[in-house]
């Protein structure tokens, strides 16, 4: 078993083989699966991203701005120009690796930028950045990209990293020196806290200091903090917003204002769809176990009598699509319900 761990290590890409290489050797299953998920894809450096890799060189005129995108001498750069001047910057970091698309963090003169555009893959180019001002920039500066505070780098990053061992205290938090101590994409740390104390202490044989809490034990609501802490929970949606089809993309909101929510019912959890360790990219979640382990028990465990049209997929009806403006993408909106046709979004 565990020359099958190392194995499965020395096969993945260096920049996720740091914690998988201490948590495998005891979780190989897990750690197999995950490998090949979005989520442990969603950060990569600059120089190493995969679709700029397949996109040399990207371009967009936006009003009297034209952005470039290109690879050159082992770096993915950033430039922006009005005709006259130019704005120029490293991608240090290349963040998203979905289906909706990527977006930028620059680096330039010490200071970290998020990208005014992004690379969206329903149109295999680029377009402006979701939330980004609208319209045509001001001036250089504002087409170049927003300069990200430390709140803001450290938000962005711990959703799409991890933390390494603790190693004393290290840079401060948010600072550009802090993002290049961590381990690019999600990892066991980001769900599991504690993960790295649980590994150094069971290696030590101090098996109570390494217990660490059974998340299969957790209710729908504590699953639903854990993911909503990247995904936004129901409190903070719905205290700070957006309103609209703009918090579509926030599942763990919309699930909770379905009929059949059930806080302590792990049947209408995250994890009875999504499974976090083995969710290849491009596979489409199977929702029907999920929803006939409720509703076919109504009707004696026959599922035909479940469904009034037969329809296989009860996400395909009951969960429909929308797209974000300016996303380029449909997202799945988790607010299960009877959806009528032509329905305005129901916030």
């Amino acid at each position: 078993m565990r020359v099958f761990a190392l194995m499965l290590v020395l096969a993945m890409p260096p920049v996720m083989a740091q914690q998988h290489k201490t948590c495998a050797p005891c979780h190989p299953k897990e750690s197999q699966g995950h490998a090949h998920t979005l989520m442990a894809r969603t950060l990569e450096p600059g120089g190493q991203a995969t679709i700029l890799g397949t996109h040399p060189e990207l371009q967009l005129k936006l009003g009297s701005f034209a952005y470039r995108i290109y690879r050159a001498g082992g770096q993915d750069r950033y430039a922006v120009s009005d005709g006259a001047s130019t704005m120029d910057g490293v991608v240090a970091w290349a963040m998203g690796q979905g289906a909706a698309g990527q977006t930028y963090v620059l680096e330039r003169e010490g200071k970290l930028y998020e990208s005014r555009v992004s690379f969206y893959n329903d149109i295999q180019g680029l377009d402006g950045t979701l939330g980004s001002p609208a319209g045509v920039p001001k001036n250089l500066a504002e087409a170049f990209g927003r300069e990200m505070p430390p709140l803001s780098v450290t938000e962005c990053f711990q959703c799409h990293a991890a933390a390494g061992p603790a190693a004393g205290a290290g840079p401060a938090k948010g600072s550009l020196a802090w993002t290049k101590t961590l381990v690019p994409g999600v990892q066991c740390e980001n769900c599991h806290k504690g993960a790295w104390k649980h590994a150094t202490a069971r290696a030590a044989g101090d098996m109570k200091s390494a217990r660490l809490a059974k998340l299969k034990e957790a209710s729908t609501e504590e699953i639903s903090d854990v993911c909503g802490a990247c995904h936004r929970t129901w409190s903070h949606i719905q205290l700070n917003g957006p309103r609209g089809v703009a918090n579509v993309r926030f599942q763990p909101y919309r699930i909770v204002k379905s009929k059949c929510y059930d806080a302590l019912d792990r049947r209408i959890g995250c994890t009875a769809c999504h499974d976090a360790h083995n969710r290849p990219e491009g596979a489409v979640v199977n929702s029907d176990p999920a929803c006939l382990g409720c509703h076919a028990a109504k009707t004696g465990g026959v599922p035909a009598k479940v469904c009034h049209v037969g329809t296989r997929q009860c996400a395909s009806c009951h969960m429909p699509k929308y797209e974000l403006p300016g996303s380029h993408f449909r997202f799945t909106d988790h607010f299960i319900r009877i959806a009528r046709p032509n329905e305005t979004y129901p916030d």
